[in-house]
């Protein structure tokens, strides 16, 4: 767990204090530096208790430091995105997305899945509590869609609103912009490989025209010579 805060240039260096409700008071024994300033404290998973209050003080001593705040810890949680995730096509015309999740709190989460599809820009928004998949029914072949998920803790295990950050977008379908630079580059290559044939015939003609040329020329020279 980290807890962090903005430092003023030209302002003293703050310490950080914590203490639960049921332990004493206890300084950060591993701070988070930027330029030489503390910004913030590192908390190792042994140091954090979840439901209880956990005090947060900060400056000077312990006995000058100010609380500055109260926390439930398992409300600070934000959680890493959904990865691994997966799109298949059923037999009944729709398209199944799957993710994987840690086990660890497994119960305790719930995803948010947004979608849409080249013909509509708007997201569509489902949320799902303990599952790690979403169907979309009804899905058109002709169109090109993109999914992202994230994931937070439920209200039955804490009170948050701390959302992960969304996942790596995954898409399905046959992507036009894509679809048009390859038809684009097709007809490039077309018209530059008959543009290269075209100059090799010509280049071939020209020779030909000055082989035949200097042919006649030798063949009268040749005949004259013998007149003589």
């Amino acid at each position: 767990m980290e807890c962090r805060w903005n430092h003023i240039d030209g302002e003293a260096n703050n310490t950080l204090f914590y203490r639960y409700t049921s332990n004493p008071m206890m300084e950060c024994r591993k701070y988070i530096q930027e330029n030489g300033y503390n910004v913030g404290c590192y908390f190792s998973k042994d140091k954090i208790v979840e439901f209880e209050n956990f005090h947060i003080y900060i400056n000077g001593s312990s006995d000058a430091a100010v609380l500055i705040n109260t926390f439930q810890l398992q409300n600070q949680v934000k959680l890493y995105p959904p990865t691994n995730m997966t799109l298949n096509m059923t037999e009944n015309n729709e398209l199944l997305l799957s993710w994987e999740t840690p086990a660890k709190l497994l119960k305790c989460r719930m995803y948010e899945i947004r979608h849409r599809n080249n013909k509509n820009k708007d997201w569509q928004v489902q949320v799902i509590t303990a599952q790690t998949k979403f169907v979309l029914s009804s899905v058109d072949p002709k169109k090109f869609y993109t999914f992202q998920v994230r994931s937070k803790i439920n209200q039955y295990c804490a009170n948050t609103k701390l959302w992960s950050e969304w996942s790596s977008a995954i898409q399905w379908g046959k992507d036009p912009i894509q679809s048009g630079k390859i038809h684009e580059n097709y007809y490039l290559f077309a018209f530059l490989l008959a543009l290269g044939l075209l100059i090799i015939v010509l280049s071939l003609l020209k020779f030909k025209r000055i082989y035949r040329s200097s042919h006649c020329q030798w063949k009268f020279l040749k005949g004259s010579n013998e007149k003589q």
